[in-house]
């Protein structure tokens, strides 16, 4: 869904600073969440595992609370938002690769061609497509006003569907089957969503 015209223009005149308040100070705990996280499957131990699984799941549950507190206290400004984008990257993708290295996609052998790399690639592609829009704005930003594009409906959607298969795939949780379905269901919303977010904000990598 396109971005209104009046919101793009209060983006690109918005100042880019970033300082330290509530719903910053929650995104800062995701991503010393998503650290711990990290370090937990690096373990690989199965209380480590099950830990992160846990940590991940907190992670997820508290994704909205720091926008939430932006609205509620009048607290809203780009930097932050720039900042929760990357949040959500920074929870997604270590965690994803590591526990794939740690076997834990091996359940789903049989279930997917080339296990578990067309998902596991999909999603990280995404991820990292997402954080080059986000620095190659920044950078540009020091020079001219471009507008930021907000993330679009399907790309929120398509984080709630996302998490869910991390989560069900690190805590190793229900049938393979439904790991499986997860992960073809992600593969599904995330090419969409990319499609989506690219035909919207294309622009910051080409203006």
């Amino acid at each position: 869904m396109p971005v209104a015209l009046s919101e793009m223009n209060n983006s690109a005149e918005e100042a880019l600073s970033w300082s330290f308040n509530a719903p910053n100070a929650v995104t800062i705990a995701r991503v010393v969440l998503a650290i711990v996280i990290a370090w937990l499957l690096l373990q690989g131990g199965a209380k480590e595992i099950l830990l992160a699984g846990i940590l991940l799941i907190v992670g997820w549950a508290t994704d909205g609370l720091d926008g939430l507190l932006a609205r509620r206290m009048g607290q809203s400004t780009l930097a932050g938002s720039l900042f929760d984008l990357v949040a959500d990257r920074v929870l997604m993708t270590p965690t994803l690769i590591l526990a794939i290295a740690g076997g834990l996609w091996s359940r789903t052998a049989g279930l997917m061609p080339f296990n578990p790399y067309p998902y596991a690639i999909t999603v990280v592609a995404a991820d990292l497509t997402v954080l080059a829009g986000v620095f190659t704005f920044i950078w540009k930003r020091r020079s001219r006003a471009i507008p930021f594009p907000a993330p679009t409906l399907i790309a929120r959607i398509t984080y709630s569907v996302q998490m869910p298969t991390l989560v069900v795939g690190v805590l190793g949780v229900g049938p393979d089957m439904l790991l499986a379905a997860l992960m073809y269901l992600t593969i599904i919303f995330t090419l969409v969503a990319s499609y989506s977010y690219f035909r919207k904000g294309g622009y910051v990598f080409t203006c």
